[in-house]
């Protein structure tokens, strides 16, 4: 069964943490100073649990009052390809959308812009920029 579970700011529960670190560190070779921002003590986080185990994570930062980036998704690599991904993204979307905001936005690995597009996100421009030594490329959607 999968559950759902938002974490208010300045929470930095050990289910997402670790997600994260198993990803976006040991998997992609980000340095976790990197990874582990000061947005992480003042957004709201989620943490999506499958038979009581963390196994996929986003956060929620506002940009202005009608604009918000979602990021920091995070996928448990044994679960990629199921839909996971997808739900995890569109609870972050209805969260945003229950907050107030109109638009959402994603800086996108560029291997994954095609899994943004199936989740609603339209590419801006043409302008990839790199997170170390990641390319990405920045999508929006309308609320």
């Amino acid at each position: 069964m999968i559950e759902y579970k938002w974490f208010e700011a300045g929470v930095i529960d050990r289910s997402f943490r670790d997600l994260r670190i198993q990803v976006f560190v040991d998997e992609q070779g980000f340095s976790e100073d990197i990874e582990f921002d000061n947005y992480d003590e003042i957004v709201p986080h989620l943490a999506v649990f499958s038979d009581g185990v963390p196994v996929a994570t986003g956060r929620i930062i506002e940009v202005d009052k009608s604009t918000c980036k979602i990021g920091r998704i995070a996928v448990k690599k044994e679960l990629r390809g199921t839909g996971l991904g997808e739900k995890t993204v569109l609870e972050l979307l209805r969260q945003a959308k229950e907050l107030g905001y109109v638009k959402a936005l994603v800086g996108a690995q560029t291997h994954a812009i095609g899994f943004y597009e199936k989740c609603g996100f339209i590419p801006v421009g043409t302008d990839e920029y790199y997170e170390e030594h990641v390319p990405h490329r920045d999508m929006y959607q309308l609320l």
